[in-house]
């Protein structure tokens, strides 16, 4: 399916849920913005593809919207828990196929693990994990969590793998770690040979347990 035939609904026009309905309406997606503030919901026309001014912490709301037919819900209110988590379980009880959810701390996070979200977001904790790994070590391009306990890396070849096959690189030569990719300038190889040369600058996808791939990365 590609982007513009995904339909995307943002609960929650502040910073966060306006970045997000910007960012998916440049990639072509179908993006509904809604808000309790007029102001916000204004601000969103200009961005989102639908902009309207609803409280989806009520049950009609959610009904009339028809929530239930787009491909993911986002609830981004940020200062109102009561109204997020409200929000939340609403939309799981109208059956929503898969409902994203910004939270403020791990109390909150409890809660709305309990309820049924099916992702849970702190966009701070997250981002600071992220430039926290970069700073440590300049190898790990990029580290994310995927959910259930497996995590992916872009991990960057140095000169002290070069020439060496790829499957003798620490990531690649475990059982529960996958090369899912590799990046080579604009080429990227999918499922690459494992018997390729590594050069210095390839960028190796990997995925794996989070415990396991951490600690994989910290040896590199």
């Amino acid at each position: 399916m590609n982007a513009e035939d995904k339909q995307f609904a943002v609960i929650g026009l502040g910073r966060f849920g306006m970045s997000l309905c910007e960012e998916l309406s440049e990639r072509g997606a179908q993006v509904l913005a809604i808000d309790i503030n007029e102001i916000c919901v204004r601000q969103a026309a200009d961005i989102a593809t639908q902009a309207v001014v609803a409280d989806c912490s009520n049950e009609a709301t959610i009904a009339e919207l028809k929530l239930d037919d787009y491909d993911l819900v986002m609830v981004a209110i940020g200062d109102d828990i009561n109204a997020n988590i409200l929000t939340t379980l609403l939309l799981k009880d109208a059956g929503v196929k898969t409902v994203w959810v910004k939270a403020k701390d791990t109390p909150h996070c409890k809660i709305l693990s309990k309820i049924g979200a099916d992702k849970i977001i702190r966009p701070e904790r997250d981002m600071g994990i992220r430039i926290a790994r970069n700073m440590l070590d300049k190898r790990v391009f990029e580290f994310s969590e995927l959910g259930s306990g497996i995590s992916l890396a872009e991990v960057v070849v140095t000169a002290r793998n070069m020439g060496k096959p790829l499957s003798q690189h620490p990531c690649a030569n475990s059982d529960e770690t996958q090369v899912l990719a590799l990046k080579r300038g604009p080429e990227v190889r999918k499922a690459p040979d494992m018997d390729m040369e590594m050069q210095v600058g390839d960028i190796l996808i990997i995925t794996g347990p989070e415990d396991v791939l951490s600690e994989t990365l910290r040896k590199l």
